[in-house]
């Protein structure tokens, strides 16, 4: 979407917009490119991916050890 698009209706100002875009660009998790005068941002899906796959697992791992540990002191 346009920084235009992205605030419209809203209050927030398109230089808090494009600063907080910016910054998500620096964490590789938004690009741009330009569309004439405009910029059009666009979501970075793959790290977030990768990180919801990573949380799964240490959640996986987690729900294991706890249910192990319910096991031991049920016992």
């Amino acid at each position: 979407m346009s920084i235009a698009r992205l605030t419209s209706g809203t209050s927030v100002s398109r230089q808090a917009v494009t600063k907080h875009l910016r910054v998500l660009a620096d964490a590789g998790l938004a690009c741009s490119s330009r569309t004439g005068r405009e910029s059009v941002w666009e979501l970075e899906r793959r790290p977030l991916d990768e990180a919801r796959a990573c949380l799964e697992e240490i959640s996986s791992q987690w729900d294991s050890a706890l249910n192990r540990l319910k096991a031991f002191v049920e016992r």
